[in-house]
C-alpha cells in the first residue's frame, strides 16, 4: 500500500489552490498563503467562505512537510483532504453561470415596444426582467416593480389606461434613470463572481449576460437575485 496517500492528496491539492490564487490574482511568491488568502477574501466570496479553514491549512501543511528536506512527517485526516481539494476545484476551475442554470429563453424588447405588449408577455411567460435595447444598445431593464409604479402614475393622473398601455416603453416608463439595479457581465462569468456582484449590490436586481459583457451585444441569459439561492447550492455541492 502507498505511504502517506492522503498526505500527498492534501499537497497536491494545496499547491493547486496556491498557484492558482496567484495566478489569478496577480499576486507574488513573496507574500505569504495566509496574507494572501486573507488579501483576496475581500474580493472572493469562495475564499472569503473558508478563509480560517484556508489559514489553518497552510498552518497544517507546514506540519506535514519538514521544511528541509521536504520529507513528508505527519498524515492528514481524510475529511481535511476532501474539503481542500474541494476548495482547490472551487476557485482553480470554477462552475459558470450558464452551466448551472436550467436553460430558459430570454425575452428582451426594443424601445418601440408597447408596454401593453411587455405585460402580456410578462403575464404569459412569468419574466420578472424584460432588458430593452434601441438601435440594438442595452438602455435599460423593465421588471415587475416598474410595470406597477408605471400603472399607479396612470392612475393617479387620472388617465385612460387603454392609451397609456398603448404607448412606447420608453416613453411610459423612466428606464434610464435606473441604472444601479442592473449590470452586464460576459456570458462566461463563473458562480462565485455573480455571487460576489450581487453581494456588493445590495439594490443590483439583476445581471445580462451577453456574449463579451458589452451594451451593444443581444442577451444570452439574466440571472436574477432569486436565482442566487440555487447558485450557492451549486457551490456548496461542487
Amino acid at each position: 500500500m502507498e505511504e502517506n496517500v492522503n498526505a500527498k492528496r492534501f499537497i497536491k491539492a494545496y499547491n493547486r489552490l496556491d498557484q492558482g490564487i496567484r495566478d489569478i490574482y496577480s499576486i507574488k511568491r513573496s507574500l505569504t498563503f495566509s496574507d494572501m488568502i486573507r488579501k483576496v477574501a475581500t474580493v472572493n466570496t469562495v475564499v472569503a467562505k473558508f478563509e480560517e479553514d484556508l489559514i489553518d491549512y497552510g498552518r497544517l501543511r507546514n506540519a506535514i512537510i519538514h521544511r528541509s528536506d521536504e520529507e513528508i512527517i505527519a498524515e492528514p485526516n481524510t475529511s481535511v483532504v476532501e474539503k481542500l481539494e474541494k476548495i482547490a476545484r472551487l476557485i482553480t476551475t470554477p462552475p459558470k453561470v450558464v452551466e448551472c442554470l436550467k436553460a430558459r429563453p430570454v425575452y428582451s424588447v426594443t424601445g418601440d415596444t408597447t408596454l401593453k405588449e411587455v405585460v402580456s408577455e410578462m403575464g404569459k411567460s412569468g419574466y420578472s426582467i424584460v432588458p430593452v435595447y434601441i438601435s440594438n444598445t442595452l438602455v435599460g431593464v423593465i421588471n415587475r416593480k416598474m410595470i406597477v409604479d408605471t400603472f399607479a402614475k396612470i392612475v393617479l393622473q387620472n388617465k385612460d389606461l387603454d392609451d397609456s398601455i398603448a404607448e412606447p416603453v420608453s416613453k411610459c416608463i423612466d428606464i434610464f434613470n435606473e441604472t444601479n439595479h442592473y449590470e452586464v457581465a460576459p456570458a462566461n462569468i463563473t458562480v462565485e463572481n455573480i455571487i460576489y456582484m450581487f453581494a456588493q449590490n445590495r439594490k443590483l436586481s439583476s445581471v445580462i449576460l451577453t456574449e463579451h459583457g458589452n451594451y451593444n451585444e443581444p442577451p444570452k441569459a439574466v440571472v436574477v437575485n432569486a436565482d442566487i439561492i440555487d447558485l450557492n447550492k451549486v457551490l456548496d455541492n461542487y
